[in-house]
């Protein structure tokens, strides 16, 4: 099964769109993506095709997922997203999860992590599960296992729901990868679409702590005056 599925998604790959994910994702030496091998196909046709292999066992999975190839790692992930999706029993979904969880680390892209981790990991902590252990997620020293927490956060934040998320852009506030720079503000702004006083009040408790890169994405969607008074208090903080 695992060769026809590769097959299915090399038939589709593009060599022109593989040298613009080439340098879209970073894989020169020392940069985050170094290693990294595309075949350059776009996650559209990578959802159509993968999603029909949510009935693949975990063995296949774990086998798509550690392979070099980033567009068979996220038919991986998008595979168990649609597993999970159409599980009918808390602990079908509580396995999916655990699988998740064990192999995440294996998300290692942003992409992979921002289209696998909200609909899974989030939809946990809507049910109040593993709660515990996105917080150890949340305590890697992998940046993928970090990013995957802190944006899983984002499915209850949707809801309404800020406190779990607040608090994990507490324990991530003081990272000092970029890309977890990105992540942490991108949640902060979500947050602040549900309760903007909220937002307000974490960023003066932690501006002298907020990258900028932070403080831009989580006041994207302040007035220009707005962003240029929280970006001074930054600098005299």
């Amino acid at each position: 099964m695992i060769i026809t599925w590769q097959k299915q998604l090399l038939e589709r790959a593009d060599q022109n769109k593989r040298e613009i994910l080439n340098r879209f994702f970073k894989t020169a030496p020392g940069e985050y993506g170094y290693g990294d091998q595309f075949i350059g196909l776009t996650v559209p046709e990578n959802r159509k095709i993968s999603k029909t292999y949510h009935h693949a066992d975990f063995n296949l999975i774990s086998e798509m997922l550690q392979n070099p190839i980033h567009e068979f790692r996220l038919g991986a992930l998008l595979a168990l997203v649609e597993k999970y999706k159409r599980s009918k029993t808390d602990e079908a979904r509580n396995e999916i999860a655990e699988f998740y969880i064990s192999n995440c680390h294996l998300a290692n892209n942003w992409d992979l992590v921002d289209l696998s981790t909200e609909y899974i990991l989030g939809e946990e902590i809507l049910k109040g599960r593993h709660i515990d252990d996105i917080i150890s997620l949340s305590k890697s020293e992998s940046i993928w296992e970090r990013r995957c927490a802190v944006v899983s956060t984002l499915t209850p934040v949707r809801k309404g729901q800020l406190d779990f998320a607040f608090d994990l852009c507490h324990r991530l506030i003081r990272d000092t990868e970029p890309l977890m720079h990105k992540a942490v503000g991108w949640v902060l702004r979500e947050c602040g679409k549900k309760n903007r006083m909220r937002l307000e009040t974490f960023l003066q408790n932690h501006i002298s702590s907020i990258s900028a890169t932070t403080l831009s994405y989580a006041t994207e969607k302040f007035s220009p005056e707005e962003r240029t008074m929280w970006r001074t208090l930054r600098k005299n903080s």
